[in-house]
């Protein structure tokens, strides 16, 4: 028989350094830290590390859910955000403005108006001289982006509920009077009024929030330009009431910023398509003009396309309109020119019978 053989026990020289033990405060710190360098993984791993030690720590709870959301791992960030709500039910607006996004219908309601709640006692619990301060605006900010939000619920997946109408005029009062000079209010208006068939209104509405930011620098922290996304929202709805100068406006502003994002090259060319439908025919330079436009739809949407594949998006209706759209400028303007080579400003072509051989 083998002799037994005595496992080696290791044990801390003397001198040596102790290992090192960290506290859930500073796993938050290294959490946040990553964070800062979209190191999403990593901070991830410390925020579960945190709740290892303390599964029942308010702030290692909310650190986890909202770095999951950023993660798209949205059940996991969900049951975080619930058990913060049981641990702290009646304060920190923040959990339900997360829940309330991750929730559909009429529990999606319950939660923003929590929040929404939470935030308008925190906001009239300020002391009268912060009123007018940074955190003070940013509260009001939040308030009404949130009755926005709320407002879109009801205009689309509650737009059956018998409320529904009086509801969207509520939120939008409210978020008005919360605060009056913020573009998204006035671009959630024009949508329920394009929903009323009130499309003059809609345009006053697009138009009034407009003017809070065009011609402001997007790149300005806390500034007023909306975000890329609501701008992209906002040309689709510039494009339905026919405000097309304006559509093209923030267009062309949204690929000054970004020009690798398939949606918005998708309605830069659905906007010079529409533009082309529209030339005046009464115009001497009518069929140039309606050429021009519609090789900028056909340049932009064939730039789509190829970003649609590349980033991998999922987005088949997008696809199927372009798609739809290159044909019907096919039809019009001819086929492209497939180039070889340009030498000597000839255009060379590979001969089909050399092509077969």
């Amino acid at each position: 028989m083998g002799k037994f053989q005595r496992s080696k026990v290791t044990t801390r020289q003397p001198g040596s350094a102790p290992a090192p033990t960290y506290t859930v405060n500073d796993l938050l710190t290294q959490a946040n830290q990553a964070l800062d360098t979209f190191e999403f993984e990593l901070a991830h791993q410390f925020a579960m590390r945190a709740l290892q030690m303390e599964p029942q720590n308010l702030a290692a709870l909310e650190a986890a859910g909202s770095i999951e959301v950023e993660l798209e791992l949205f059940n996991e960030a969900k049951e975080h955000f619930l058990q913060c709500v049981k641990i702290q039910p009646n304060s920190g607006y923040s959990k339900f403005m997360y829940l309330g996004q991750m929730s559909e219908q009429l529990e999606a309601i319950s939660y923003f108006q929590q929040g929404v709640n939470l935030m308008i006692a925190e906001r009239a619990a300020m002391p009268q001289d912060l009123t007018k301060g940074s955190e003070y605006l940013t509260l009001s900010s939040k308030i009404s982006s949130a009755l926005c939000s709320m407002t879109d619920i009801y205009l689309t997946d509650c737009c059956f509920e018998p409320n529904a109408e009086s509801q969207c005029e509520a939120y939008l009062a409210q978020a008005i009077q919360i605060e009056p000079v913020t573009p998204e209010v006035y671009q959630t208006m024009a949508s329920v009024r394009l929903s009323q068939q009130r499309v003059d209104e809609a345009k006053a509405a697009l138009a009034q929030g407009l003017a809070l930011w065009l011609g402001s620098d997007p790149t300005e922290e806390d500034g007023p330009t909306p975000d890329y996304e609501t701008r992209l929202a906002l040309v689709k709805l510039l494009l339905e009431t026919a405000m097309y100068d304006e559509a093209f406006t923030v267009l062309n502003g949204l690929i000054e910023e970004n020009d690798q994002v398939p949606d918005t090259l998708y309605l830069f060319g659905w906007a010079n398509y529409i533009a082309a439908e529209e030339v005046d025919e009464s115009s001497p330079t009518a069929d140039e003009e309606r050429q021009e436009q519609l090789e900028n739809a056909r340049e932009a949407l064939n730039a789509c396309v190829k970003l649609w594949h590349a980033t991998e998006s999922t987005d088949q209706p997008l696809l199927q309109h372009t798609q739809e759209l290159l044909e019907t400028i096919t039809q019009v303007l001819g086929p492209e020119i497939e180039q070889e080579e340009i030498e000597g400003g000839e255009i060379e072509y590979e001969d089909d019978d050399e092509e077969m051989n």
